[in-house]
């Protein structure tokens, strides 16, 4: 069986790894908008709505698990959500320029 902290830990692990997913998948919609018509633009903002609930979920749970409230706000931010944001956003730039690179390479060949 399992303490309160211990399932409260889970809980933000899994937290945590939707919060991952999501912002995955709101850097992937900056950098491949999708073509004229997509809905992609308004999964984005239904994505970014979850994501700032999830992150209150995750505020709570360390809440829970008595952090300092002061430090809470840091530590999702500037721990998780600003880093993993902006390592995507670079990892899907560099993924388009590679494939808009390769595009006129095979063209003329």
């Amino acid at each position: 069986m399992l303490t309160q902290a211990q399932n409260q830990i889970i809980y933000l692990m899994f937290l945590n790894g939707i919060l991952f997913l999501g912002l995955n998948f709101v850097a992937y919609s900056i950098v491949f908008p999708g073509p004229k018509g997509s809905k992609r633009i308004g999964y984005l903002f239904i994505t970014c709505g979850l994501l700032a609930y999830l992150a209150q979920l995750m505020y709570q749970g360390l809440l829970a698990l008595d952090y300092p409230a002061d430090k809470i706000t840091g530590l999702l931010l500037s721990g998780f959500v600003v880093p993993i944001f902006f390592i995507s956003l670079a990892y899907y730039r560099v993924k388009r320029n590679r494939m808009d690179r390769a595009t006129p390479g095979e063209n003329e060949q």
